[in-house]
């Protein structure tokens, strides 16, 4: 994935000016990994989440006198010899002098002489055969499980260790491996894994200082160094070494690895999607309209969860108001636009910023007579720098520069038109900051940059990009009081369920149609302030990405506003309002599909999708006819979605094989 030192995602800048970037030759492929970024993709590397990797044999190293040790205060690092390019093999490690510093993947093994981190290749000899490995080898031998017969794990102190369920790979910030459960000597421990190539990483990559690595059940290392591996609350971490266990019985760590490499087990995947999971369901259940329905009232089960929860705060409000509730839903919308990643932050926000207050701002622009473009241009002020998140909040320039010089003089108009659009944010954000202070219902304290995430975060969904939209949003709303969008959503509901659908999808999508304003054509290009961060796409016409795209607004519609709109009939004895909720929500088309969903559907319905003329009698009566037999065609709703992420939340990430619905 491409990153900065500071983990800010680098995503790629269109040529300017007819120039070549630096390095743009031939990318480093380090730890056997292909690990690219086409701009096509959205953002994603195709070594994310285990989806398109290539790996190679284990990586022969060159003689170790080519290589001469740095001196002790590393002032200087020779540089490797390059070989001749005829010979250099796809899976080289050794970087091309063209390469930049901004196209080093994280696994590079290039050291910096002001900060040398921990080395990120392993050398293993066995058998006079040396060769390398990476964390990322690590984490496919430790998710396909695959040990030689006999083999036993052992804590570096003698305790055995049995692994129930090896987690599933997180490929992101924190443990490695999340929801394990592994029993380490008597004792069955629930929990994250964590791995490193030796011991004395735990400590180098500042784990005992992070809270998020509290939950490590278990370090898994190569070898085991000198050091403590001592958590944040001060827990001490059992630790498996697995080279010493493959020496003392005379196994090879190589032949483990290549077995792990092609035993089809994706990084990421479910381990249960290949194992006896799906044979269970269909022995339980041989019709499949049957099991379908079964999944459609779990998915009814996560529905009415969601309405609870919204049901409790509204009748928790102490005035029981209206503007209680709208607040809630206030709420659950911008949690739902942060993703995993900042649902925090974006709660923080609404709380920092009611809609009530954010409403009668833009009800007085309206009286002001300011037009559209004005007000939008005040909300996204407001929101951006309650956020914190402008460029005089944030470390993008010195602060003694004015904002316009983010962008140079002799550069394109649109970058100019970037400039006067910071500027004139930064102009607003000054009067907005001490109007805000003086007239909020709550204690007024901005957030903080350091509150975001922006790492391993695709650029449509950057959290000023996000913000943007929501700014169109509310303007385009035109409220007068909170409630009155209490009133707009359940007018809604009084439609016909498709209808309804569209409706309220329309009211959460974002998109900019060819506005002409500067705000507009500066997100049309851009997904943050700085002036690399840049949108793919026709640079010339813009990008094409949504504010908030349909995706995301379905998905706001189906977790959010249709579960809200359900928990307030319910609070306030309106159970028309419930009834109607509930029926569009089982009238949703399916949202977008994600790794999860497809993950447990291949799980539930590989017979039949092995053995596709046992589902021609569901077919026949579904279509009238017989019809091809593919996922899509069996998750043909939101709510059967939804369902399976209720079987895997409350099942398979908590290994509840006993009590599993579906066998």
């Amino acid at each position: 994935m491409p990153y900065d030192a500071e983990g800010n995602f680098i995503y790629p800048v269109p040529a300017r000016k007819g120039g070549k970037r630096a390095g743009s030759g031939q990318k480093p492929v380090v730890g056997g990994q292909k690990n690219t970024v086409s701009p096509n993709d959205g953002g994603q590397g195709s070594g994310v989440g285990g989806q398109g990797l290539e790996t190679s044999s284990p990586r022969p190293i060159p003689d170790p006198e080519e290589f001469k040790t740095q001196n002790s205060k590393l002032k200087t690092i020779p540089p490797p010899p390059i070989p001749d390019p005829e010979k250099l093999s796809p899976q080289s490690s050794v970087l091309s002098p063209a390469t930049t510093s901004e196209e080093l993947s994280p696994q590079s093994s290039v050291l910096s002489p002001e900060f040398p981190p921990s080395p990120t290749l392993y050398t293993v000899n066995e058998g006079g055969q040396r060769w390398q490995m990476s964390e990322l080898d690590l984490a496919q031998l430790w998710n396909a499980q695959t040990w030689p017969d006999g083999f036993k794990l052992t804590t570096v102190t003698g305790q055995a260790i049995e692994v129930v369920y090896r987690g599933r790979w997180s490929g992101g910030f924190g443990p490695d491996f999340k929801g394990a459960i592994v029993r380490v000597g008597p004792e069955l421990l629930k929990g994250d894994i964590e791995l490193h190539l030796r011991t004395a990483d735990w400590r180098l990559h500042g784990h005992h200082q992070d809270p998020r690595y509290n939950n490590v059940i278990l370090q898994v290392v190569l070898e085991d160094s000198r050091g403590d591996n001592l958590t944040q609350d001060h827990k001490s971490i059992p630790t498996l070494a697995l080279l010493p266990l493959f020496q003392k019985v005379g196994r090879k760590l190589a032949d483990s690895l290549t077995i792990a490499r092609e035993s089809g087990t994706r990084l990421g995947s479910l381990s249960e999607s290949e194992g006896p999971c799906c044979d269970r369901v269909a022995e339980r259940t041989t019709d499949l309209e049957a099991l379908l329905a079964r999944i459609d009232q779990l998915g009814t089960l996560r529905f009415e969860e969601r309405a609870a929860r919204f049901e409790a705060a509204c009748a928790a409000d102490p005035d029981a108001s209206e503007a209680g509730a709208v607040q809630e839903l206030w709420a659950g919308l911008l949690e739902a636009l942060g993703y995993s990643q900042n649902k925090a932050p974006f709660r923080k926000l609404a709380e920092v910023l009611p809609l009530a207050q954010v409403v009668m701002l833009e009800r007085e622009g309206r009286q002001k007579g300011e037009n559209r473009e004005e007000r939008v241009i005040t909300l996204e002020a407001t929101f951006l720098g309650t956020a914190g998140l402008l460029p005089s909040q944030r470390r993008l320039k010195p602060r003694s520069e004015p904002p316009a010089t983010l962008f140079g003089p002799d550069e394109p108009l649109d970058d100019f038109i970037a400039g006067r659009y910071i500027e004139e944010l930064e102009r607003r954000w000054g009067w907005l900051n001490r109007h805000l202070a003086a007239t909020s219902p709550v204690e007024w304290q901005p957030l903080h940059e350091r509150e975001w995430t922006f790492a391993r975060l695709r650029p449509p969904n950057h959290p000023a990009r996000r913000i943007a939209g929501l700014a169109r949003l509310l303007v385009r709303l035109k409220l007068d009081e909170a409630e009155d969008w209490l009133t707009t959503l359940t007018a809604k509901l009084n439609m016909l369920p498709a209808e309804a659908c569209k409706e309220l999808l329309g009211i959460c999508r974002v998109e900019l149609n060819g506005e002409e304003s500067d705000s507009a054509a500066f997100w049309a290009r851009r997904y943050d302030f700085s002036d690399r961060a840049i949108m793919a796409g026709d640079t010339a016409k813009g990008a094409t990405a949504d504010l908030i795209g349909a995706d995301r607004g379905a998905d706001m519609v189906v977790n959010i506003i249709l579960p809200f709109l359900a928990g307030y009939g319910r609070d306030r004895y309106h159970p028309g309002l419930t009834q109607k909720a509930l029926a569009v929500y089982n009238a949703h088309p399916r949202l977008g599909t994600n790794e999860l969903v497809e993950n447990v559907a291949r799980q539930v319905f590989r017979y039949w999708l092995e053995n596709p003329a046992e589902a021609v009698p569901f077919l026949e009566k579904s279509k009238g006819r017989a019809g091809k037999l593919s996922l899509n065609s069996l998750i043909d709703g939101a709510r059967r979605q939804q369902g399976l992420i209720y079987l895997h939340h409350h099942f398979c990430a908590e290994q509840d094989y006993t009590t599993c619905p579906l066998g």
